[in-house]
């Protein structure tokens, strides 16, 4: 059973977890960085993050529709019946990449991090 001082810990930490959620999930997108969008495995474009835009990209099926703004890059609109790369959602930090498969549209985040090490190995 828990005590008063166990449900006044578990209060504290979700609401830190709530007060902390905006501010990591709206950053905005690190300065420098660049879209690189490939269709079907070749290079398609490289489009600046700091401003807004919208790519139209033809893939295997049709065409599939990137925005740009101050939340990062997603999918909006893509060919076919599978809408699983629009359900993925923003990329914003160099490295991330969001894939529609069955177009063969890939866009990934190229340039500055604000994360020096992602991992170490000895």
């Amino acid at each position: 059973m828990l005590t008063r001082v166990d449900k006044i810990v578990i209060a504290a930490l979700v609401l830190l977890s709530l007060a902390a959620y905006p501010i990591i999930r709206l950053r905005a997108p690190v300065g420098g960085a660049t879209l690189e969008i490939e269709s079907m495995g070749e290079p398609y474009a490289v489009v600046e993050m700091d401003r807004r835009d919208t790519v139209r990209v033809p893939g295997r099926l049709g065409d599939s529709v990137i925005e740009i703004d101050e939340n990062g890059a997603r999918f909006i609109e893509t060919a076919g019946p599978d809408t699983s790369c629009i359900d993925q959602g923003y990329i914003t930090d160099a490295g991330e990449m969001a894939v529609c498969v069955p177009n063969r549209v890939l866009i990934r985040v190229i340039g500055k991090s604000d994360i020096d090490t992602d991992f170490i190995s000895r």
